[in-house]
């Protein structure tokens, strides 16, 4: 083989990052598609290593039979982050849950129980956010509302009438790509291009509510428009999406944001609700929570309690004397969810988090939940401890992707606890940061993957540490 040669591979796996590959003479070969184990892939080799190659314009050219009805109706279209789109749900449960277990066993060399995976109570149709972008499924081809085709920046995937989302999304998602197009074609205003930083469209983002039935519409767009113009088109919008029968579902806000920013991300430099309100009520066990646009949620209300029952299962085990009598640190607290979850079980919370607004949003919260006995405090966990007089009895931690510091663990070590809870969404930062506490002498007892993002290469686990004795 050598490179630019076009050759055809059958899938051997997918590795713990979501990428499918080939074994050929011991050999990797890593192809630059979602596929899955049996089908045959065909491509351009575009590079060599020692044991590692790779191919890109890669295509499916033998499905092998091996579909689910997750995707039935888009095959060809390759959805960025549906890693395992044509995996059946529990041979992917258990490859990632594989992925999980060799990682950990790579970093603790001593017995620990790695639970069986929590299955997603529902793996299709989970999520209570989509986020669509506005752009094009080929160069200069029309406008599109959609999801970003995988390995592209630029194209975009019409999803309709699959089991990403809901029937209510899918009504909203349908209608907007359809109004949209039509606003292009009548008035020539298009979808902002990365490439010429002009053009007007940019995201459609879209929340729901399983407990309230409430849906909350984004629209975002740039301000390079008429005013008049942009108020005409707004009205008419607002007007077409509240004749929708959204079936049990109904529209609760529609806001519109600015944003003129260069990355493609979606945020607002301006915003304005043009009906109802901003905020959704969800809610988890018998907390209630305040949604607004930009608020972070994890995006699975049917597995979320799963999650959150696992750790507060690992807290009871460690079986705290006077428990009412205790303290906890919850790191990493983001909008407060585990911080008043376990609220009830402890003396005292201190929940940290760096991000100011997600802490303005857990106060109001708690407040709601008539919560009194949490200390919300903002800023880097590993500064703003120094003024928590207060020290812990047991921590929780939830970081982000990127873990927790070194510095930061050897500094929460020092508080000498026996347990930690920890909740991670990414496996190798976990498996990173549990290096650190052997080395401090704690080991890991028990950990459990939970599915939370079915067709996607993540996972989150909840893992029980302790002082080893």
């Amino acid at each position: 083989m050598k490179k630019n040669d076009v050759i055809r591979v059958t899938i051997s796996g997918t590795d713990i990052r979501g990428k499918s590959y080939s074994i050929v003479d011991d050999k990797k070969i890593y192809v630059n598609i979602n596929a899955s184990k049996g089908q045959v892939v065909e491509g351009l080799l575009s590079k060599l290593r020692k044991n590692k190659l790779e191919l890109k314009n890669c295509v499916i050219v033998d499905y092998n039979n091996k579909l689910n009805s997750m995707y039935d109706n888009i095959l060809d279209k390759q959805l960025s982050g549906a890693n395992y789109q044509y995996y059946d749900y529990d041979t992917q449960l258990e490859i990632k849950s594989g992925h999980i277990k060799k990682l950990i066993d790579d970093v603790c060399n001593y017995e620990y129980i790695f639970e069986k995976a929590i299955k997603n109570s529902r793996p299709i149709r989970y999520r209570n956010k989509m986020e669509f972008s506005f752009g094009n499924e080929t160069k200069d081809g029309e406008m599109l509302l959609g999801l970003h085709k995988k390995n592209s920046m630029y194209d975009i995937v019409d999803v309709s009438d699959n089991n990403l989302m809901g029937e209510e999304f899918n009504r909203i998602y349908k209608f907007s790509n359809e109004y949209f197009k039509s606003v292009e074609k009548k008035l020539n205003i298009s979808f902002y291009h990365k490439m010429t930083k002009l053009g007007y469209f940019r995201y459609l983002v879209l929340r729901k509510s399983r407990y309230s039935k409430e849906v909350l519409i984004n629209l975002v767009t740039t301000s390079y428009i008429d005013k008049e113009l942009e108020e005409k088109i707004l009205n008419d919008y607002v007007k077409k999406l509240l004749e929708l029968d959204l079936g049990n579902y109904h529209i609760s806000g529609i806001l519109h944001s600015t944003s003129d920013k260069l990355a493609d991300a979606v945020s607002a430099d301006y915003e304005r609700l043009l009906y109802g309100k901003k905020d959704i009520v969800e809610k988890i066990f018998d907390l209630k929570f305040n949604i607004s646009p930009y608020s972070f949620f994890q995006v699975n209300p049917y597995t979320v309690e799963s999650l959150y029952k696992k750790a507060i299962d690992y807290l009871d085990e460690v079986k705290l004397e006077n428990e009412k009598e205790k303290v906890v640190y919850d790191l990493f607290s983001g909008t407060g969810t585990i911080a008043q979850i376990v609220s009830r079980k402890f003396k005292k919370v201190y929940a940290v988090e760096i991000v100011e607004e997600a802490v303005q949003k857990s106060k109001e919260n708690a407040k709601l939940n008539n919560i009194d006995n949490i200390e919300f405090l903002v800023g880097d966990v590993f500064k703003v401890l120094d003024e928590v007089s207060e020290k812990p009895n047991i921590i929780i931690l939830d970081p982000p992707r990127m873990g927790v510091l070194t510095k930061t663990i050897e500094k929460l070590v020092k508080y000498d606890v026996d347990n930690f809870v920890y909740i991670s969404c990414n496996p190798v930062t976990l498996a990173n940061d549990l290096k650190d506490f052997n080395k401090y002498g704690y080991k890991l007892i028990k950990i459990t993957p939970v599915d939370m993002f079915s067709y996607t290469n993540h996972m989150e686990t909840v893992a029980l540490i302790q002082k080893a004795k």
